[in-house]
């Protein structure tokens, strides 16, 4: 199944690895980015697998650390990565 990002995606992944780089270190920022990867895989495995969200019922939500949530849809034939929900 494809996987598109939206801009808001974009933008909030890249603002929590910016941040992870200037609070922390490059492989703190590299870890995160294969969290992201491996999460993104196990949703186009089983798009269904995790919860749904209680803000907006047509989203999903994954827990990519215990700081960080990525919010995604299932579409026809794409999954939305709509954004990342970081405590920073």
């Amino acid at each position: 199944m494809k996987v598109v990002w939206t801009q808001k995606a974009e933008k909030s992944f890249n603002g929590i690895v910016d941040y992870l780089l200037d609070a922390w270190t490059a492989e703190i920022a590299i870890s995160f980015s294969d969290l992201v990867d491996h999460t993104e895989k196990q949703i186009v495995k089983n798009p269904k697998r995790f919860k749904v969200s209680e803000y907006d019922k047509m989203s999903r939500e994954a827990l990519i650390t215990k700081h960080t949530t990525v919010f995604y849809r299932i579409l026809n034939n794409c999954i939305e990565i709509e954004y990342f929900w970081g405590q920073l």
